[in-house]
């Protein structure tokens, strides 16, 4: 697939309200789910021409549904798929926030990206590690109508192949089971091609921004899965393109 291709190809892979507010806005804030980011230094950071990308159980959620600038700014939400399971990481029956994303979409445009599959609607019986999220009084077990409805619209909803073209150097571990880029390196290739494909429609002599919060290319964070290349994506994450800022956390 030729460079041109490959841009369109990771645009058109996005939710029809991301791509638009991909037109529409200067800066794409990915947000690591990484406990040292504070709701203090999100105000800090957010601007009124972003465009927001979260990650399966995504830290800080109410924030991200009440606050003034937060609430209003777009939205892309990605949940992984777990394994080859039914199962996508953020989503019933997995711990969740699917009460705050009812009021995400309310408030500005949101986006859900899906990896692999469309939602499948599991039962807690279909979980293959039942005992890694504890069940308690929070945790939403079944997908409500509201979140049904998004799941089925263009507009906001659409399914990403780990395996996407954007993606297509990842080295893979052979003997590890449903390896693949991790969550934050995925997306990040995508939306690096999706920002130059919009760059080639608007005729822009620039593309847009990419600002990533909390995202670290060493091994000091407590968790890694040994299905991802960590390596080569730390390599490539040390040294970002233009009009990439990437704020470490630990």
């Amino acid at each position: 697939m030729n460079k041109i291709s490959k841009e369109a190809a990771a645009f058109t892979a996005l939710p029809l309200n991301i791509q638009n507010a991909l037109k529409q806005n200067k800066r794409i804030v990915f947000i690591a789910n990484n406990p040292s980011i504070s709701t203090d230094k999100l105000e800090q950071l957010l601007r009124p021409d972003d465009v927001l990308v979260l990650f399966n159980h995504f830290i800080n959620a109410d924030f991200f549904a009440n606050h003034l600038l937060a609430s209003s700014l777009p939205k892309l939400l990605f949940f992984r798929q777990i394994g080859d399971s039914k199962l996508h990481f953020g989503l019933p029956p997995r711990s969740n926030n699917v009460a705050v994303m009812k009021r995400m979409a309310k408030a500005a445009p949101l986006g859900i990206l899906l990896s692999n599959q469309p939602y499948q609607f599991p039962l807690l019986s279909d979980d293959p590690s039942p005992d890694d999220d504890p069940i308690d009084d929070d945790r939403i077990l079944t997908l409500p109508p509201a979140v049904q409805v998004l799941l089925q619209d263009t507009a906001h909803h659409s399914v990403l192949s780990e395996r996407h073209p954007v993606v297509e150097d990842y080295p893979y571990f052979t003997d590890i089971h449903s390896s693949a880029p991790s969550s934050g390196f995925l997306l990040y290739r995508l939306l690096l091609a999706a920002r130059e494909y919009v760059q080639l429609l608007q005729k822009a002599p620039l593309p847009l921004q990419l600002l990533m919060i909390g995202f670290n290319d060493n091994d000091k964070t407590a968790h890694f899965w040994q299905g991802h290349n960590w390596e080569f994506e730390r390599r490539e994450m040390s040294s970002p393109p233009p009009e990439v800022e990437i704020i470490r956390q630990y």
